[in-house]
């Protein structure tokens, strides 16, 4: 059955390269065939020669089909066989140089293969009719004109071949392309009905959706482009040159009114542009193109045309933005590659100096050999003869040094005692040079400790500019397609933008920003005004935040998060006291993502609720920050550490869970396990570690699961635990509320009840629940 069903598949994939294929040449016969129907000055048509001289080489044979028939139909062409010969040395120019890459990819090429059969067909006819001097300047300004066409298509095709979208096209080719349409356009201009050509009634339908969904710049290229071409069709259409340019220009000016306004606008400038032509026949059969072009395009759906979003914006020069994004990355890299340097440099040194700069006890005994026995009259019995023996004696005093930190006379060896005259004085000196060595030995000690703290914080500063190196990498990515639409939207909207910024931050999430004069009714749809923006981007935004202030608004939109989460959050204080040693907080991270702290100082009271507040406040400031999770965990950690010359410690247990994706990663230092409630089934979630403070390094454990809608997250301080976690995890899946701070409060009130050792202590329980976002 699978088997089958795959060859069906291959089957039909197979059968679509055909038909896409056979679709290809037949559109690239239609558009010969449309081009050479063009005609322009009454009897001149250089559009299909120019066609196949510019068109793509795979449907090379399909452009010169159609346009040598549509030369061969009856039309007011002069002379139809000199199009044909043109036609087809224009083709045999393009098969026989199509190996010389060099040559045929050269911008000149496509327009030389126009002009030059076209003049040697058209000079032929001149000298064989006789032809006058004005009769030939028209044929060298007709094939002038198809050399030009030429570079025209050549511009507008390799535009469309490209992978860009017509957003990312450059204004020349926008120009190219209005052009071309403006030609295929002109083919439909001999055909009427009731006197009123299609063709310009097309054209006109063209300028208008250009001016909505393009502005001022929309409408003046296409009113301009489309003016042009028609004006030459005869000479009796001079005018339309100059009404449809203004037309479109004036109905971009007023596209944010609305359509009516706009097709209102066109309406009336090419009414104003006609008059100087007076009251002649070809002037009011424009009038009514204009009319039935207008009421068309008044009938037609409202989001008709949206896919011209964006293409006619003018672009922001952003690769010098991008290339200054880059320097500061890289200079972001090289200061933290450098500080990371110096840290092992700190480290090198302070390793060196422990070698040899560090106290000796052996320094204790050679000086109080010094101080007392150098006068003595036995000292070459001592340290001459007897010298193992009395080194011995010396260093057999250590442990009772270390130990009681000081010596008497019954501690030195009998056999010492019984031949030294001077054991009081040596066990004297030994204390008091004792008392220096331990002095020394806590100096060191300390600062073997700082240098250790400025070579973590050396390391510390370097994963700070790390970090922010790899976000502004990684984030805030400027995307000017999307910004070019958003401003489009805004402007249809009836909001003048005074600058607008798109941004997709590391996540791939995009914000979009801006700021606008209000608009005159004062009022702004924001559902419509989301259903707009996400049409045009292809993301689905939230509803905008909007202020106001001094005659302006600020928008904001986000991309729509697929959840949401619930909070809720019991605490109990040991002893019924007023300071809790568990702190926690919750907030998003502005990159759609929920991060929850929970911190619990050690033991409980007011020092506990210091290093609690202290440690969770410090990095949910880091988080906002946006400093990474590890580098801010170190900077917690040395501050507690620093903080006093006591002990301080406290767990940190984090959860980051992505409201996009539904993912949720676990980091923990020395924080008890969570439990994690999905599809109705509890488990826990465990990682051991150290608490923060005790050391100076410190690291997170870290786990990562996913969440779906209804799923529960719930972080516990040790004081829940007391007695286990299968209670716990009964109580969360036999809930079934829908508001998480019910089982927070459950769980605190349980926990109090079932604890029987006679202890008491914080107790913290924080339920998240994912949610479908609204």
């Amino acid at each position: 059955m699978i088997a089958e069903k795959t060859k069906r598949i291959r089957f039909s994939q197979a059968a679509a390269v055909p038909a896409k294929l056979a679709a290809r040449q037949l559109a690239a016969f239609t558009i010969g065939l449309l081009c050479s129907r063009g005609v322009v000055f009454g009897q001149y048509a250089p559009f299909g020669v120019a066609v196949v001289a510019a068109g793509p080489y795979s449907v090379l044979f399909s452009l010169t089909l159609g346009s040598a028939i549509g030369y061969m139909l009856p039309s007011g062409m002069v002379v139809p066989v000199h199009y044909l010969a043109a036609v087809i040395a224009a083709a045999a120019i393009r098969w026989a140089l199509n190996d010389l890459v060099k040559l045929r990819m050269h911008p000149i090429f496509a327009p030389s293969a126009a002009f030059l059969p076209l003049l040697t067909t058209s000079i032929a006819v001149a000298a064989v009719s006789s032809a006058t001097f004005s009769e030939t300047v028209m044929y060298v300004s007709e094939s002038l004109l198809a050399g030009v066409s030429a570079y025209f298509f050549r511009r507008s095709i390799t535009a469309a071949e490209s992978e860009r979208s017509a957003a990312e096209w450059t204004p020349q080719e926008i120009a190219c392309a209005a052009f071309t349409i403006s030609v295929l356009l002109l083919s439909f201009s001999e055909l009427t009905l009731w006197g009123v050509s299609v063709g310009r009634v097309l054209a006109i339908l063209a300028v208008l959706f250009a001016a909505r969904y393009g502005g001022v710049a929309g409408g003046s290229i296409a009113g301009v482009t489309a003016g042009l071409t028609f004006s030459l069709a005869t000479s009796g259409l001079n005018y339309v040159s100059g009404a449809y340019a203004l037309g479109g220009l004036v109905a971009g000016l007023f596209s944010p009114l609305g359509r009516l306004a706009s097709a209102a606008a066109f309406v009336l400038a090419n009414g104003i542009a006609s008059l100087q032509v007076g009251n002649q026949k070809a002037v009011i059969v424009g009038l009514y193109e204009v009319a039935a072009a207008t009421v068309i395009y008044l009938l037609l759906p409202a989001k008709t045309g949206s896919f011209l979003v964006g293409v006619f914006s003018r672009r922001d020069d952003s690769e010098s933005a991008e290339g200054l994004r880059k320097s500061i990355v890289m200079k972001l890299d090289f200061a933290a590659k450098a500080l990371e340097g110096v840290a092992t440099s700190v480290e090198e040194v302070s390793r060196r100096l422990e070698q040899t700069a560090a106290p000796d006890i052996d320094d204790v005994y050679n000086k109080t050999i010094e101080h007392v026995c150098r006068t003595c009259g036995l000292k070459g019995y001592c340290w001459e003869k007897s010298y193992n023996k009395t080194m011995d004696a010396f260093n057999n005093l250590t442990p009772t040094l270390r130990e009681k930190r000081k010596v008497e006379h019954d501690d030195f060896r009998e056999e010492f005692r019984t031949h030294c005259s001077r054991v009081d004085r040596l066990a004297e000196s030994i204390n008091k040079y004792y008392a220096d060595f331990c002095a020394m030995e806590a100096a060191e000690k300390r600062a073997k400790q700082i240098r250790s703290m400025v070579a973590e914080q050396f390391t510390i500063t370097g994963s700070m500019l790390e970090d922010m190196a790899s976000d502004m990498e990684m984030c805030e990515k400027y995307d000017p397609a999307a910004t070019q639409k958003t401003a489009e939207v805004l402007r249809l909207a009836g909001i003048q933008p005074m600058s607008v910024s798109c941004r997709i931050d590391r996540f791939g999430h995009m914000s979009a920003e801006a700021v606008a004069a209000l608009p005159q009714s004062g009022r702004i749809n924001r559902s419509k005004l989301r259903e707009e923006l996400s049409r045009a981007c292809g993301r689905e935004f939230d509803v905008p935040a909007i202020t106001t202030e001094a005659g302006k608004c600020r928008i904001q939109i986000n991309e729509r998060a697929a959840y949401k989460v619930k909070t809720g959050c019991a605490q109990h204080i040991c002893g019924n006291g007023k300071l809790c040693g568990d702190c926690w907080t919750s907030f998003p991270d502005g990159s759609g993502r929920v991060v929850s702290i929970l911190c619990d100082g050690m033991g409980t009271g007011g020092r506990a609720a210091v290093d609690g507040a202290m440690a969770s406040g410090i990095m949910e400031r880091l988080v906002k920050a946006g400093i990474g999770f590890d580098t801010g965990l170190r900077i917690v950690n040395s501050a507690l550490v620093a903080k006093s010359g006591d002990e301080s410690l406290s767990t940190m247990d984090v959860s980051v869970i992505d409201l996009y994706t539904g993912e949720v990663t676990l980091l923990k230092a020395g924080a008890p396990g969570a439990i994690l409630r999905k599809k109705g089934h509890a488990v826990v979630r465990d990682t051991p570690g150290l608490p923060i403070g005790i050391l100076n390094e410190a690291s997170f454990n870290r786990s990562a699961d996913s969440l779906s809608d209804g799923d529960l997250l719930v972080m516990l301080s040790d004081g829940a635990l007391s007695s286990g976690s299968d209670w716990i995890c009964e109580e969360v899946e036999k809930w079934d509320g829908t508001l998480p701070q019910e089982l927070a409060e459950t769980i605190v009130s349980k926990a109090i009840a079932r604890r029987s050792d006679g202890h008491d202590d914080d107790i913290t329980a924080l339920v998240l629940m994912l949610c479908k976002a609204e």
